[in-house]
């Protein structure tokens, strides 16, 4: 176990393991927690990603494997390219939207030529 700069304790992978196990293997949660001194819910939530998912899903100290900063260059370049794309398209969504608005406000405009609201046909 390890602190970090905030004061909360952080868990190596073995740690984690080893308790769910513990658990899996019959010993009731919360006095695994107790003795432990982890909280119960943390110890509940790591029961439940190892069941849902697998021990390879509980990750020790540090990011989880996967995570931007850990990845393969090859990946984070795919990503990166990925998000640019999904900007580029946002941009134009945004552009597209700026410039009904702006004709909508025209064709009033063009409507009411008085300056005042403008009425429907009977």
């Amino acid at each position: 176990m390890k602190k970090t700069r905030d004061g909360r304790r952080r868990f190596s992978r073995e740690f984690k393991i080893a308790a769910v196990r513990r658990v899996l293997n019959g010993e009731e949660l919360g006095a695994v927690a107790r003795e432990l001194n982890i909280a119960f819910r943390l110890l509940w939530d790591w029961k439940k990603r190892v069941v849902e998912r697998g021990e390879e899903h509980l990750h020790g100290i540090g990011r989880p494997s996967g995570s931007p900063t850990t990845t393969h260059p090859d990946k984070q370049a795919q990503r990166i390219a990925e998000l640019e794309r999904l900007v580029g398209h946002q941009q134009l969504e945004i552009r597209f939207l700026d410039k009904a608005l702006r004709r909508v406000e025209e064709l009033r405009q063009q409507k009411n030529g008085d300056g005042g609201a403008a009425s429907s046909k009977r």
